[in-house]
């Protein structure tokens, strides 16, 4: 039983960063298909963004931090990153409650609470970024 709690805590860092990449990439990806629906959202709750050139330089900010996630590239930096989206993403409950339904969901704010949990995994993959550096440095200072 030791040996599988032993796999689950080598795997699960990377997979959890590769997962959030996954879905950072899909989620900027659609927004290129299609982005009157971020157009929409946006004129309910902050309508001086609500224009497809906005939603777009949104996708392209994902799309890049979702590659670098993929491939471990800046994790902590580009995580700081996606967790100001996942946070922008969030506010509309606090500054638009009605767009949301708050506190009865409507389908849109069950749609944008899935952005919490997705908040908290970004935190996890900065945090164990940084421990991993932090050891690192540690390391290094010690061989010196």
């Amino acid at each position: 039983m030791d040996n599988l709690f032993i796999a689950a805590q080598r795997i699960a860092p990377p997979l959890l960063r590769i997962s959030l990449g996954i879905i950072v990439l899909w989620i900027g990806a659609l927004k290129f298909v299609d982005p009157s629906p971020v157009v929409m959202l946006l004129k309910a709750s902050l309508p001086f963004l609500a224009f497809d050139g906005f939603v777009y330089a949104v996708g392209v900010v994902e799309v890049v931090a979702a590659l670098a996630l993929i491939f471990g590239i800046g994790v902590r930096y580009v995580g700081l990153l996606v967790l100001g989206l996942f946070i922008g993403t969030l506010t509309i409950f606090v500054i638009s409650p009605t767009v949301t339904g708050f506190p009865f969901l409507n389908v849109t704010g069950q749609f944008l609470l899935k952005d919490l949990v997705l908040l908290a995994a970004t935190l996890m993959v900065i945090a164990v970024d940084s421990s991993k550096h932090s050891k690192m440095r540690t390391m290094t200072e010690q061989g010196k």
